[in-house]
């Protein structure tokens, strides 16, 4: 496996659990603006290192899930801003330029510490 990105979420905003009920999450990095914070898992910065492509893995803590789309700005909002929607439906297409679909069950809930991972199998 090659890791492409690692964070941690250090703060759940009053919203995020949310989106979890809608099969999503909203990542979003320390800079996220206040009214956006509130419905997204915030984390620190981090440096993607290589390309999230389908086939790559989502690793939340202890689960892992196959990434199955990627729209096009993905990578680059990740990379700068540490800013993705994961949906959580296994969708071939990506809905939007800035999601990423996984397949897999969502989970019920994410806290403070989780590490988020996302990986290639070489």
């Amino acid at each position: 496996m090659t890791m492409l990105y690692r964070t941690e979420v250090t703060r759940v905003g009053e919203y995020a659990a949310e989106a979890l009920s809608d099969n999503m999450m909203i990542l979003f990095n320390d800079n996220a603006p206040a009214d956006v914070a509130d419905y997204c898992f915030i984390h620190p910065d981090a440096p993607l290192t290589g390309e999230i492509i389908p086939g790559a893995n989502l690793i939340l803590g202890t689960q892992s899930f196959p990434i199955t789309a990627v729209g096009n700005v993905v990578n680059q909002n990740l990379g700068e801003l540490g800013h993705i929607t994961i949906r959580f439906d296994g969708g071939d297409v990506a809905e939007y330029p800035g999601t990423v679909h996984v397949q897999g069950t969502c989970p019920d809930a994410l806290a403070t510490g989780t590490v988020i991972i996302f990986e290639m199998n070489n």
